[in-house]
C-alpha cells in the first residue's frame, strides 16, 4: 500500500483502487484553501492509469461540514476576495473530480453539509453510514450554494425539491436521502468502509475504459438532444471497440469462459 501524507489529506493507494480522506477531524473536515491546493495535488496522483477506482471519505464522525466558519469569519471583511478565491480551486476541484474516466465513490461516514454536500454529489456513487445526514446549509448563513450542489441536486430530485432542501437549508438523514434518490445506499457505520472499498475493488477489476465513457455519457445525457446523445454514443463505442478488454470481454462471453480478466485498457 502506498500512502500518501498532506496536512489536510491521506491518500492511500491499494494496488488498482486509492481511498482519499478528508483529514482535519478537528475541524470536522471543514474545507480550506489548503485543503483545495492539496486535493488538486491528490487529483494528480488519481489520474494515474493504475489507479482504476476512487473511495473519498471524511477522517472522524464527519465527512465535511463545507467551508471552515472560523477562515469566513477571519475574513469577513474581504469575503468577496475570500470566496472568488476559494471556489476558484473548489471549482476547479469539483470539475476534475466529474472528469476522472474512472469511478468515484463517495463514502460518507457523517454529517455532509454546504460544500461537503457538494463533494458527496460530485462522486458517482454515495453510500452512506446510517449516522450520516445530508444539508445544503448555506441558506443559514446566508449564502448560496456552490460546488455545483445546484446542479447535481436539481437533476437528482429536481427544481421543486430542490429549492424545498436548499432554500430551507434543511437536515435529512442517510434514510431520506435514499429515498429521494440522492445516494445509493445505507449501511451500519462499521461495514461502511468495507462496503466501499469493496464497490471500488469490483470496480477497479472492471473494464476501465468503458466505465469511463459511459460516466462521460451520463453526464452529457441531460443537456444534449437525442441526436446529439446517439452521436455520441456511437462515437463512444466505436472507439471503445478497440480496446483490449472488449476482445478480453467477448472472448470470455462466447467461449463461455467465465469472469473476463479486465486489465483497464
Amino acid at each position: 500500500m502506498k500512502t500518501l501524507s498532506f496536512k489536510t489529506l491521506t491518500l492511500e493507494v491499494d494496488k488498482q483502487y486509492a481511498v482519499l480522506k478528508f483529514n482535519r477531524p478537528d475541524f470536522r473536515n471543514a474545507y480550506t484553501d489548503e485543503m483545495g491546493l492539496e486535493l488538486l495535488d491528490a487529483l494528480h496522483e488519481l489520474a494515474a492509469p493504475a489507479v482504476r477506482s476512487v473511495v473519498l471519505t471524511g477522517a472522524g464522525g464527519d465527512f465535511s461540514i463545507g467551508f471552515d466558519p472560523l477562515m469566513m469569519k477571519e475574513h469577513l471583511g474581504e469575503a468577496p476576495m475570500l470566496f472568488r478565491k476559494a471556489t476558484g480551486y473548489l471549482h476547479q476541484i469539483i470539475a476534475e473530480l466529474r472528469r476522472l474516466p474512472k469511478p468515484v465513490i463517495g463514502a460518507i461516514n457523517g454529517p455532509a453539509a454546504g460544500t461537503g454536500f457538494s463533494f458527496a454529489l460530485a462522486c458517482d456513487f454515495i453510500l452512506a453510514s446510517e449516522t450520516a445526514s445530508f444539508s445544503s446549509s448555506y441558506i443559514n448563513v446566508g449564502l448560496s450554494p456552490d460546488g455545483g450542489l445546484s446542479y447535481f441536486l436539481t437533476r437528482l430530485v429536481g427544481p421543486q425539491k430542490c429549492a424545498e432542501l436548499v432554500m430551507t437549508g434543511k437536515t435529512i438523514s442517510a434514510r431520506k436521502a435514499l429515498e429521494l434518490g440522492i445516494i445509493s445506499g445505507v449501511v451500519p457505520p462499521d461495514k461502511l468502509m468495507e462496503e466501499a472499498q469493496s464497490l471500488a475493488v469490483y470496480f477497479a477489476n472492471g473494464p476501465t475504459l468503458a466505465l469511463g465513457r459511459a460516466k462521460r455519457l451520463i453526464d452529457t445525457a441531460l443537456s444534449h438532444s437525442l441526436e446529439e446523445q446517439l452521436e455520441e454514443e456511437r462515437q463512444s463505442i466505436i472507439e471503445i471497440s478497440t480496446s483490449n478488454d472488449f476482445k478480453e470481454g467477448l472472448n470470455a462471453y462466447v467461449n463461455k469462459k467465465g469472469k473476463p480478466n479486465f486489465g483497464g485498457r
